[in-house]
């Protein structure tokens, strides 16, 4: 799903994306504000509850704004709003893909190092971020995407036709998958405080902020706000979970707050749907 499906359905919808208008920078302001809010809340918060040193908090912080954006955002906006959500949706997704693969990879290296010497090897830590990102294939799908767009290439026939039938099938995959890997990282102690804060914060306090965010301070459409909202309530990203796992620290409760977000997200974003229709 990760290497093919994903892709493949992020480069044909973003060449769709020069269709349904331009890129409106305000979305990922309104959004990102409130990500800053839930962030800090989840970090001090956190601290001072549950304690826990600087590589804890991060991942804290991370698992309360990062959300399942690729295997459920995409299709799910999709599907709902059809293929003008496509771009606000991608630019999203791309966005919170470098938040844990730049600004997590960064956070996580800065305090890694810090253990074990006084000053990080930025050097290093830089390096280790940048390949995060150039070998990240969903944002690499982009840039691609970019280039047939700058240069007014389009897919040969025969090959429209294979991307579009794999990027029709990539919304039942991606659920199958994202059920699999809550199956794979499945916590059999799941109701924990600090998990269950973090599942809240993550799909219940982040898409209200979103929406104060979106409506109030960026006035918004109610196509951009509705887009905005959603994608705010998805669950914990399995890719804080690659993250924690990595730096083996916090991985059951970064675990438990996974699957505790999914079921309270089923609720939450079913409710959008019809409160925001």
């Amino acid at each position: 799903m990760f290497w093919l499906f994903l892709p493949c359905f992020i480069f044909i919808k973003t060449l769709g994306t020069r269709d349904h208008g331009e890129l409106d920078w305000s979305l990922l302001s309104a959004y990102y504000l409130a990500c800053l809010v839930t962030f800090i809340i989840a970090v001090v918060g956190g601290r001072l509850i549950w304690g826990g040193n600087a590589r804890v908090a991060g991942l804290r912080g991370l698992s309360s704004i990062s959300g399942v954006v690729g295997y459920m955002g995409l299709p799910l906006m999709v599907m709902a709003f059809g293929d003008a959500a496509a771009l606000p949706t991608l630019m999203i997704t791309m966005a919170d893909n470098l938040v844990i693969l730049a600004g997590g990879a960064l956070l996580m290296e800065l305090t890694a190092q810090q253990e074990v010497q006084a000053r990080p090897d930025l050097a290093r830590v830089l390096l280790t971020t940048l390949r995060s990102i150039v070998s990240n294939p969903l944002i690499l799908a982009v840039a691609l995407a970019g280039l047939f767009i700058l240069l007014e290439w389009q897919l040969p026939g025969p090959l429209q036709i294979f991307a579009t039938q794999m990027t029709n099938a990539t919304g039942p995959l991606a659920l199958v998958a994202l059920g699999a890997a809550f199956a794979v990282h499945r916590n059999h102690n799941l109701i924990q405080g600090d998990s269950l804060a973090l599942a809240l914060l993550k799909v219940v306090l982040l898409p209200v902020l979103v929406f104060v965010s979106a409506r109030y301070v960026f006035d918004l459409s109610d196509f951009l706000i509705k887009i905005a909202v959603i994608m705010g309530a998805l669950p914990v990203a399995v890719n804080v979970f690659i993250l924690a796992s990595r730096y083996k620290t916090y991985e059951t409760e970064v675990s438990s707050s996974m699957l505790l977000s999914a079921v309270l997200g089923i609720g939450v974003i079913s409710g959008l749907l019809v409160l925001l229709d």
